[in-house]
């Protein structure tokens, strides 16, 4: 109970300081998950729920009640269920499956997708507005092509950096209880790292839906969820660079490359993660 609630807390004051505006705000939100995900390391998925509903019900006394389902939407509800699903059965085990909070990247924001365009009947023309009125304040004159081209792929960028955001706070959450000794459970090998073999088929769902239909909420479905594959591709070029001279020049050539020319790259990536969530792997010459 005092985990949950001082993860429930910190997070809650985390989101609200930068509800209020209040300085390095902008900063300090994307930091609203890492709580969370530490109270769940080191004291189970119960406590990562507990600690959502807290920092929830913080979050609507110090706001209200948007700012409370903005809260559970983008922070609170995604970290509980991947710490849940991290843990084999719902109870710590002695170790981590990273498989389905890995699919999770890309089903949660999928699913807020989803229940934004059931709310916003123009979908569509709600992102173009958006994007039109962030080029005014910017003051950056842009065609109208180009608007059309952005508002296309905001969702998508969108759920993009959530799932960034989620991965990036869980790795911190973990590796901080692992440094104070507290957590129940090592990372994994990544070269244990998969998703589910159902995961697999949802790409090509929202594939045939966009060819079908066309528009925003297809094709902003597709990218994201070929967003897990895109992180396994991530991992697959560190799990071949291990052990290599030069290993550190690379890293740091290929995440500039990434940087740069994005485009580009994310499909490369994609493929490197598809390739190594079909191949198979050869069995151990002398199994443990």
């Amino acid at each position: 109970m005092l985990a949950a609630g001082a993860a429930g807390l910190v997070s809650a004051v985390l989101a609200l300081w930068a509800m209020r505006g209040l300085p390095f705000g902008a900063l300090l939100l994307w930091l609203a998950p890492l709580p969370l995900f530490a109270a769940a390391s080191g004291f189970g998925p119960r406590v990562a729920w507990g600690a959502a509903g807290i920092g929830a019900l913080a979050v609507a006394i110090g706001s209200n009640s948007l700012g409370a389902a903005l809260y559970l939407g983008a922070f609170a509800l995604p970290a509980a269920l991947i710490a849940a699903t991290a843990f084999p059965g719902g109870a710590p085990a002695g170790r981590l499956d990273l498989s389905t909070p890995l699919a999770l990247l890309g089903l949660w924001p999928t699913l807020v997708l989803a229940l934004v365009a059931l709310m916003v009947s123009d979908l569509e023309g709600a992102m173009r507005e958006a994007v039109s009125q962030g080029v005014r304040r910017m003051g950056v004159p842009l065609a109208e092509e180009m608007i059309e081209q952005i508002a296309r792929v905001k969702a998508a960028a969108v759920g993009f950096w959530t799932a960034l955001l989620m991965l990036g706070n869980g790795l911190a959450g973990q590796r901080l209880m692992e440094r104070q000794g507290l957590a129940l459970a090592p990372l994994p090998e990544a070269d244990d790292l998969r998703l589910p073999g159902w995961y697999a088929p949802l790409p090509l769902l929202a594939l045939a839906a966009w060819a079908a239909f066309g528009g925003v909420l297809t094709i902003s479905a597709l990218l994201i969820l070929l967003i897990p594959f895109f992180l396994l591709g991530v991992v697959g070029v560190h799990r071949r660079l291990r052990g290599r001279a030069g290993r550190l020049a690379f890293l740091a050539g290929f995440y500039l490359l990434m940087l740069l020319f994005l485009q580009i790259m994310a499909p490369l990536l994609v493929g490197v993660g598809l390739f190594d969530q079909f191949r198979r792997r050869a069995a151990p010459s002398n199994p443990t």
